[in-house]
């Protein structure tokens, strides 16, 4: 068993040799075309594997093959390379001859065909739907010094490879929604872990609630010294509305203390007897104060804070979304009522939502990916029937022009 082993691995290396070296005879030596022709070719569906007289590879040849590998050893790089310096030489803007649209388009196949990524999108309908002129402008240079001679083939690979990685860097519509969708819920589990502080530490103690609100009028006054001297810079008077910022640590404040004043209210006094009791006369008595656990001045104090910490997110703030944004507070600190383990509850929810948008997103780009690879795949047979018909009647219009020139 292990002598067929050790006999049978030596033939794999065999298998991808005769593949590759396939690939490699039967990709002819390109003719050069006039500039104006070539640039047609190129732009034409196919047209990069065609001007460069590259073998357009079969998608099913890495799925039949397992020797195959499915990105690299379908497209023989050093042709792509070898055909590209051949037909720079005929196109490039220096040389007689030579269109730097032209040559523009050809480097733009060279780098195509050149990467994996860029390749099996141009494959789906058989047009470079990425070409743009930064892309144009980095090229054209590197390009340049190929064909001059002047940078050397380690230079080339590095620059071939920088053009990888900026292409697997570019981000998705997809992402981009993830990104945004993943920010905002962490900004709002940060917001409600701030105000789970505030509602459930802050405003319980009465050092902590001193503390606090000295710090949001030290707050306030540096925020309006900052703008008076901005103004004084500018020569333009303070208003009301710029001093907005000034006013909402002064309503944080508000809303802090009348948490904490919400808080101290007394519900009832408990006379009962014990051992530590007051002696009056023959009875003994013991006063305990009770204050209510939730009041409405606490649920003011809470929705306005909550309100504010909403507001902060966003720039613009309407009267309208101001009013959207205190009905919500007020809905929410109805249920929270400052109590611990409901603004621990919420954290979790909030928690759960951002672990299914970092499971989610890649799972629905994935499939949007499929379906749109499908999509194109059939827009491309129809991009290639189409050019195949205007071409053959390019074809008969032109057998009949020279028919008619002879007669």
């Amino acid at each position: 068993m292990t002598d067929n082993i050790k006999s049978s691995s030596p033939t794999a290396p065999s298998r991808s040799t005769s593949t590759t070296s396939s690939s490699t005879t039967s990709s002819a030596a390109p003719v050069a075309l006039p500039s104006d022709e070539a640039l047609e070719l190129l732009l034409s569906p196919d047209g990069y594997y065609t001007y460069l007289s590259i073998p357009k590879p079969d998608p099913s040849s890495s799925l039949t093959n397992p020797y195959l590998d499915a990105e690299n050893s379908i497209i023989d790089l050093d042709q792509v390379k070898k055909n590209y310096r051949r037909l720079s030489l005929k196109h490039h803007p220096d040389r007689r001859g030579g269109n730097e649209e032209t040559f523009r388009a050809l480097n733009r196949a060279k780098i195509v065909l050149s990467s994996p990524k860029l390749r099996r999108e141009y494959d789906l309908i058989g047009l470079d739907l990425e070409d743009d002129a930064e892309d144009h402008h980095d090229d054209h240079h590197a390009s340049s010094e190929n064909a001059s001679g002047d940078a050397s083939k380690t230079e080339n690979e590095d620059k071939e490879h920088s053009n990888n990685n900026n292409q697997n860097k570019t981000e998705t519509v997809m992402s981009h929604l993830a990104s945004a969708t993943l920010a905002g819920v962490l900004q709002m589990v940060v917001r409600t872990a701030l105000m789970g502080v505030v509602s459930v530490l802050l405003s319980r103690y009465t050092i902590l609630t001193i503390v606090t609100l000295g710090m949001l009028v030290f707050l306030s006054t540096r925020i309006y010294s900052a703008l008076n001297v901005a103004a004084k810079g500018a020569n333009v008077k303070l208003n009301l509305l710029s001093l907005k910022d000034v006013g909402v640590p002064l309503l944080i404040a508000v809303g802090v203390f009348s948490m904490f004043r919400g808080r101290r209210f007394v519900m009832e006094n408990d006379i009962s007897g014990g051992e530590d009791n007051q002696v009056i006369g023959d009875s003994t008595t013991v006063q305990e104060t009770i204050y209510h656990s939730w009041t409405w001045t606490f649920w003011f104090g809470e929705t306005l804070v909550m309100t504010l910490f909403i507001a902060n997110s966003f720039e613009k703030r309407s009267p309208a979304l101001l009013a959207l944004f205190t009905t919500i507070s007020g809905i929410f600190a109805l249920w929270l009522r400052g109590q611990f383990w409901r603004y621990a509850t919420l954290l979790g929810f909030q928690g759960v939502i951002a672990l299914l948008v970092v499971l989610a997103f890649p799972i629905m780009e994935m499939i949007l990916e499929q379906i749109v690879e499908e999509k194109m795949k059939k827009v491309g047979e129809k991009i290639r029937a189409h050019d195949a018909r205007l071409r053959e009647l390019q074809r008969k219009r032109n057998v009949g022009a020279a028919a008619a020139s002879l007669d």
